[in-house]
């Protein structure tokens, strides 16, 4: 049951919900971030170059179709105070809402129109525990709420506990993360276009692993979208 804006303005008066990037209180029409911050991210477009940045990260190594990141992040900046808060510091709900929101970006570009599976980069259990949540899921469960593409998040798992891949190089990453993830063998795929969902490309070796893993079955359409892009 959703709460009535009378109640939600009596609640905000004594717990102001606050934007994470500036720390000023919402009003009523704003979710998660304030709308000066949310029109300050600077947008990447990549979603419109079949050779963007994004995009030849995967040339040679595995077909990817399309890429997608909403916004570039850098250090310091909004964008990084931002991510920072949806991966630690208990920020799901705001992952959520920028997932619906570059899903509605997206949409008049026909980015989605023959995507019909999302799967978000998982967490290995061990720090799933740790956090309470997989934010790329959280991020993947806003874009199914726009786009009404199933999230599927049994199709691929972090079965090996790397370290945070922060600070590493290209090829210290692809070590780390070149065979921790796997699939169901009995996964069959082959009528899929599967859009993996993560919070932040980099290198792109953990998307590379994970598009990996699932191309060994099927062979199927695999896109990648992301909310930050480091590039």
């Amino acid at each position: 049951m959703k709460t009535p804006p009378f109640l939600k303005d009596f609640i905000d008066l004594f717990f102001p919900r606050l934007c994470p990037v500036c720390q000023r209180a919402l009003n009523r029409n704003e979710e998660n971030i304030c709308t000066t911050c949310l029109h300050r991210l600077p947008r990447t477009g990549y979603h419109l170059d079949p050779l963007s940045p994004m995009a030849q990260l995967f040339l040679g190594k595995v077909p990817i179709e399309k890429c997608a990141a909403f916004f570039f992040f850098s250090t310091p900046s909004d964008a990084r105070q931002l991510i920072h808060h949806i991966k630690y510091h208990g920020g799901k709900q705001c992952g959520f809402t920028l997932g619906k929101i570059y899903a509605n970006e997206l949409l008049p570009s026909g980015f989605f129109d023959d995507i019909n599976a999302l799967v978000p980069v998982p967490l290995h259990p061990a720090k799933l525990r740790r956090r309470g949540y997989n934010q790329s899921e959280w991020i993947a469960r806003g874009i199914e709420q726009v786009t009404g593409i199933e999230v599927y998040t049994e199709w691929l798992y972090h079965s090996q506990n790397t370290k945070s891949q922060t600070g590493k190089n290209i090829y210290e990453r692809w070590l780390d993360t070149r065979t921790a993830y796997e699939t169901d063998s009995e996964l069959d795929l082959s009528d899929k276009h599967i859009l993996l969902v993560d919070d932040v490309v980099t290198t792109g070796a953990t998307l590379l692993a994970c598009a990996q893993a699932l191309y060994l079955h099927g062979k199927p359409r695999i896109s990648c979208l992301t909310l930050a892009a480091v590039l």
